[in-house]
């Protein structure tokens, strides 16, 4: 079955105009597929498409609204990052020529020691959040900012362990010291567990707000703003360059959350699937959704596994002969593939 030619091209038409079109909205705008996925979940026993508005409980008219503020693509996001990067290794290198970490007073150390070198365990466990945003939200839009977020996330964690062993070099162990803090000390335990719920939490738009909207927000200017001020009373240069350039990242990422719920909040969706109209989609005859199925993708399962069964029967019947003397771990890899 054909579509009509004023259905492509609704489909296929541009989102810009090509007069204020951009390098961002080239290579961010309607580059995820909404409907034509190329197999679905076998592990999910939701039934879900491969990109799915049932991944979060929030509506939208037009996943493909939202726009970074900083307008961030791979090149720019690179380029960007890498000026930070080497502002940070300038840093670094400074105040190991100065030798500013070996004047640095015990009480103060010990401070840092026990408040901030877990942080880099809290990075970590942000970015593995990071990632579930990554894989189920819609609009590229949206899944590029969380993916640049990952990575700040995950550089972050290794900036504060080089932090920690330049501190040990002239102060004893910070690494595993900061490890056991996390893990054992009781006044972390809220926090940890708190990390640990945003990690099992099945709504992509609620980790946004648990993390961005609230635990950055106030621990992240408590580490890395509020810190800053008593480091740079004490002289903590080391600390304090660190901190300046974790904030810069830290003030994107609470701008570009912001300014996806307030597109979300303003958006006067009523349907899930009120997102597939801006598209082009509402008329497509193969869409279960609206009762028009050419094929129904729901029963993609069941004809995988009939499939898969058919194959397996013949595979085995194929091999056995010349494979009689690893038969039975054949056959047992066989069972697994095709389980």
């Amino acid at each position: 079955m054909t579509q009509p030619q004023n259905q492509i091209e609704r489909i296929r038409k541009q989102p810009w105009d090509w007069k204020t079109k951009n390098e961002y909205e080239v290579v961010t705008v309607r580059q995820q597929p909404y409907l034509h996925g190329h197999y679905r979940h076998i592990f999910d026993e939701r039934d879900y498409d491969i990109y799915d508005p049932r991944y979060t409980r929030l509506k939208s008219s037009n996943w493909e609204t939202f726009r970074d503020p900083k307008k961030f693509w791979y090149t720019t996001y690179i380029r960007d990052r890498k000026k930070l990067a080497e502002e940070v290794e300038s840093a670094f290198q400074l105040v190991s020529n100065l030798e500013i970490i070996e004047s640095l007073s015990e009480n103060w150390v010990n401070a840092v020691r026990d408040i901030y070198t877990p942080m880099r365990h809290l990075e970590y466990g942000e970015n593995v959040q990071m990632q579930y945003v990554i894989r189920y939200a819609l609009g590229t839009a949206i899944e590029q900012c969380a993916t640049f977020q990952a990575y700040d996330k995950i550089g972050r964690a290794q900036w504060i362990s080089t932090w920690a062993m330049n501190m040990q070099e002239h102060h004893g162990e910070f690494l595993q010291y900061g490890k056991d803090v996390w893990t054992r000390e009781p006044s972390y335990q809220p926090l940890l567990k708190y990390v640990e719920e945003i990690l099992i939490t099945n709504d992509w738009a609620e980790v946004l707000v648990a993390q961005n909207l609230t635990l950055d927000l106030l621990l992240g200017n408590l580490m890395y703003v509020h810190l800053n001020e008593k480091a740079k009373q004490v002289g903590d240069i080391h600390l304090a360059s660190l901190n300046l350039q974790i904030d810069k990242q830290n003030k994107w990422h609470a701008d570009w959350a912001f300014a996806l719920f307030d597109v979300l909040v303003n958006d006067k969706a009523t349907s899930r699937w009120d997102y597939l109209k801006s598209l082009g989609y509402e008329e497509w005859p193969g869409d279960y959704r609206w009762g028009r199925t050419l094929t129904d993708p729901r029963e993609t399962r069941k004809k995988r596994w009939q499939t898969s069964k058919s194959f397996r029967n013949g595979l085995i019947s194929g091999i056995r002969k010349p494979m009689k003397r690893y038969w039975h771990f054949s056959l047992y890899l066989i069972n697994i593939i095709f389980k």
